[in-house]
């Protein structure tokens, strides 16, 4: 339980930050290379998953959400196998 409570606050922060952050002059503008401008071109990051001005942060926010639900299929994984 305190391990769910630790990842929620974590995403929740992590929204926060980004939150606060976006659109603001203090974020600078990073080269990504060819592959990573690419891939914030996506479809994906700019239709579908646009919660944020900066794409950037969009990728961010899409790996904590894939971590958030993972996350419980990792602890009963675990838990079995620590059972065994």
């Amino acid at each position: 339980m305190k391990a769910w409570v630790i990842q929620i606050g974590f995403f929740i922060s992590l929204n926060l930050i980004l939150m606060i952050v976006d659109g603001t002059p203090l974020v600078m503008d990073f080269e990504f290379g060819k592959f990573g401008n690419e891939m914030l071109q996506k479809d994906i990051f700019t239709r579908w998953f646009n919660f944020y001005e900066i794409p950037f942060f969009n990728v961010i926010l899409l790996f904590a959400t894939i971590h958030i639900i993972l996350f419980p299929f990792y602890q009963i994984i675990f838990k079995v196998r620590a059972r065994k």
